[in-house]
This record gives structure tokens, C-alpha cells and sequence, in this order.
């Protein structure tokens, strides 16, 4: 994983539940970016995301905690 995306689930695991919006401004990254690195995480199954009126809010889940807690990520 690149130093990029380790960062966005970082923030992510940091603020559950935070918006795209949310993790743009935690990442110093624009919110296009930030869906983007959050749809990859997604895929590979680091987070969920849920909807909730027109906003994604994002969440580790447990396999992103792991990955986050080895040697893997830093």
C-alpha cells in the first residue's frame, strides 16, 4: 500500500464515520481524490461506506483496523 492511501485509511480509522469532505480536509487533499482513494479502499475491502442523505461517510472495517495495526502499513 502506498504512502497516499495508508494515510486516507489512517484518517479514516482516526474519524469514523467522516464525509469525503471530511477526509479531503484531513488528507490536504481535494474531495474528488479523496472518493477516489476511498473507492479503491473500498474495493479491497479496508472500509465501508454508507449513505446518508447526498453524503459518503467512511469506516475501517475490521480488516482495515488489521492491516493498519501490522507492519504492512507503515
Amino acid at each position: 500500500m502506498g504512502k497516499t492511501r495508508a494515510a486516507v485509511l489512517h484518517a479514516i480509522a482516526q474519524h469514523p464515520s467522516c464525509s469525503t469532505k471530511e477526509l479531503a480536509t484531513l488528507t490536504g487533499m481535494t474531495p474528488p481524490s479523496a472518493s477516489e482513494h476511498a473507492t479503491t479502499l473500498r474495493a479491497a475491502g479496508l472500509i465501508h461506506t454508507v449513505r446518508h442523505r447526498n453524503t459518503a461517510l467512511h469506516s475501517p472495517t475490521p480488516m482495515g483496523i488489521a492491516l493498519l495495526n501490522s507492519r504492512a502499513c507503515l
